[in-house]
């Protein structure tokens, strides 16, 4: 189903696997005890956050597993099968994004509450990464939605959750039937899809996603995540960048666009995205430091390489990359030796 090439191999199938779903993955051990986790929104007063916010469940390397919405009480929950580090961002209209502490779930547990406190923003704050005004619009698109396909859509998230894929993909179609303007909608049912393995089929409704919101980043980073896997780079980067619009300092982003400019050649394009995620979300993100290590070994800077090499292994020693890491210190060290003096 992919065909990327070269050293970057094993780095497209990370990406592409931990990026584009929300399933559980490889931050949970083998236990295989099912968990509550029951998420508690409130204001620093300790009123509930209002209705409709947005939860993920983000992995030990910060990437969403799963996604929810909180209901009138300003609660929400996940069911989950096995153990691991895990944190919840909180998201939506008229608040700062906030991110929980790490929350540990071991064997023994079955039921886990987390507590996030958000804080409003005012409508005049329209200055802190585009995010007020995305989400104003994104209001706006919000109060089209016929109560009939938005329940559609809260029930294939549930059915999604419980890794019912099948079902997932016949509650969105039926909240797309019901709105067909429904852009988050068509974005889940593209995930679905992907769980089934009709690659086909999710790049249909990726791209319509995208066609009918060009203002949805993770319909961007998801289309974008299958262009990588076709090979597609100049596409993907264009939606991407699409998707640093609206959200300028998300790292899974940068680290897409770092990935498809290496692949086109573009290092200090690459440079510049990998860095980025130096300054604004390193933990979890040892990857970039690879991408960066790749971009100066092809700009024939070995001491940076090195140095980007080391810090990768020093951060994530048994990484999905490592192997290639350190292939690539040994590849960069033979170079620094058979160069003359």
């Amino acid at each position: 189903m992919f065909r990327p090439k070269s050293g970057l191999l094993v780095l497209l199938f990370w990406l592409f696997g931990a990026l584009i779903a929300f399933a559980q993955r490889g931050s949970q051990s083998q236990c295989s005890s099912q968990v509550d986790i029951q998420v508690h929104v409130t204001y620093a007063d300790e009123r509930p956050a209002s209705q409709q916010l947005r939860v993920d469940l983000l992995d030990a390397s910060g990437v969403s597993t799963m996604e929810a919405f909180t209901n009138d009480s300003g609660q929400t929950h996940f069911h989950i099968t096995g153990c691991g580090n895990f944190r919840v961002k909180v998201s939506g209209i008229g608040i700062e994004e906030a991110v929980s502490d790490d929350v540990q779930i071991n064997q023994r547990d079955s039921f886990k509450p987390v507590y996030v406190q958000v804080h409003p923003t005012s409508d005049s704050d329209s200055s802190s990464n585009s995010k007020p005004g995305n989400r104003a619009m994104t209001s706006a698109s919000e109060l089209k939605i016929p109560p009939a396909a938005r329940k559609w859509f809260e029930k294939g998230l549930e059915a999604f959750q419980q890794k019912d894929y099948k079902k997932a993909v016949d509650l969105f179609r039926k909240a797309t039937v019901t709105y067909p303007e429904y852009d988050a909608a068509y974005d889940n049912l593209g995930v679905s899809l992907m769980n089934l393995g009709q690659t086909g089929e999710a790049r249909a409704a990726f791209a319509h996603a995208v066609q009918l919101n060009d203002k949805n980043p993770d319909a961007d980073r998801n289309y974008s995540r299958l262009l990588l896997s076709d090979e597609q780079y100049v596409a993907a980067k264009e939606f991407l960048q699409k998707a640093l619009m609206v959200q300028p300092q998300d790292p899974s982003s940068l680290i897409l666009l770092a990935i498809a400019q290496l692949r086109t050649g573009d290092y200090d394009g690459a440079l510049h995205s990998a860095l980025q995620i130096h300054r604004v979300s390193h933990e979890g993100y040892a990857v970039a430091h690879y991408v960066a290590g790749r971009a100066f070994e092809n700009k024939h800077e070995l001491q940076n390489a090195t140095t980007e090499y080391q810090m990768y292994l020093r951060e994530s020693p048994n990484g999905p990359e490592a192997g290639q890491v350190r292939a690539g210190l040994a590849r960069v060290s033979a170079n620094a030796q058979a160069a003359p003096q």
